[in-house]
């Protein structure tokens, strides 16, 4: 009967950590939190306590209206709503917002006072951060880094090695594969 106990206790504890199996690095820097369900039935990423992963009540149970993927992390005071897509090994933290459609995916970074919103796409190894806003059409991705005050919308697309920061501003059909903007 102790053994029975014992391993339904572990196995129950093991069920609830889903995402966060690496001890040694685990999501936020160890910040609490819980591993979530995403509203199609899914195993999802961590959320911060401290952060706002928009809720939808599915058979009684609150589970992520966003799609927030199994090894995505959602940390400090970030938010995501609406219909947006975090997956991957994705990371967005600090007070930044995901919103609307957007998604960020791969192994991008969006943090400080960031927001991609509408149907923008960040994605790839890329990093926005500051005060920057990514909406539109847009995407960003690669090794791109958007930051600062930096506006990217429209159609644009950021990528490669390519740095926006200041108080550029790229929009339109504009495609930005390499080089520094806004020095």
């Amino acid at each position: 009967m102790i053994l029975f106990l014992s391993l339904f206790i572990i196995s129950t504890y093991a069920a609830d950590e889903w995402c966060t199996q690496d001890r040694e690095s685990p999501p936020c820097h160890g910040a609490l939190g819980k591993c979530t369900i995403n509203s199609d039935g899914s195993l999802g990423g961590f959320v911060a306590d401290t952060a706002i992963v928009e809720p939808v009540v599915v058979s009684g149970l609150s589970h992520n209206r966003p799609y927030i993927g199994l090894g995505a992390s959602i940390c400090d005071h970030a938010r995501v709503a609406g219909h947006a897509w975090v997956a991957d090994s994705a990371l967005v933290t600090d007070s930044a917002q995901i919103i609307g459609n957007a998604w960020v995916t791969g192994d991008a970074w969006v943090y400080g006072d960031a927001w991609v919103t509408e149907n923008a796409w960040v994605y790839g190894d890329a990093w926005v951060y500051g005060n920057t806003w990514v909406y539109g059409n847009t995407w960003v991705y690669g090794d791109a880094w958007v930051y600062e005050n930096a506006q990217i919308y429209g159609n644009a697309q950021v990528s490669g090695k390519a740095k926006v920061g200041g108080n550029t501003r790229i929009f339109g059909n504009h495609v930005i594969l390499s080089g520094n903007y806004g020095f």
